[in-house]
């Protein structure tokens, strides 16, 4: 009779900081502007899924693999999508608003079909999808501080 593989859970897990990671973390985002902070969650979003692609390797290579920290990281990806998907303004620019919620929807649904058919080409399909987002934010946010600068020597 095979037994199961009775190793500790290791998640991993970047909610486990020290107490200095912790105030680093607490300062960065009460400092952060609302851009810096959509930045800052899709980050997350990305190293929860790095370390779920790590999870899912090496679970292939095992011969009785334990899926927990896969699928706990790939939940944590979910809900900093779902946060991402509540906070959206449709008062701003509702046209604009309404496609990345269903954006956001697309990221969900394939990032759980991901989770359970333990997919990683959906995965890194997302991972792509994401990482645009986030690299478009950072732009955008870029050209506010340029502009804010060239404003304030000008």
């Amino acid at each position: 009779m095979q037994m199961l593989n009775k190793k500790p859970v290791q998640t991993n897990n970047p909610t486990n900081l020290t107490p200095q990671q912790k105030k680093f973390v607490k300062n960065m985002v009460d400092s952060a502007s609302p851009e810096q902070l959509i930045v800052i969650l899709y980050n997350g979003c990305l190293q929860w899924l790095a370390m779920a692609k790590k999870e899912l390797e090496k679970n292939k290579e095992e011969r009785v693999p334990n899926w927990t920290n896969f699928s706990h990281q790939m939940k944590m990806s979910v809900s900093i999508i779902e946060h991402l998907q509540d906070s959206l303004n449709h008062d701003i620019n509702q046209q604009f608003a309404d496609q990345l919620f269903n954006l956001y929807e697309f990221l969900k649904s394939n990032l759980m079909r991901s989770n359970i058919e333990k997919n990683q080409e959906k995965m890194d399909f997302c991972i792509k999808i994401i990482s645009d987002l986030k690299n478009g934010w950072q732009e955008g946010i870029n050209k506010l501080n340029e502009k804010a600068t060239q404003e304030s020597q000008g």
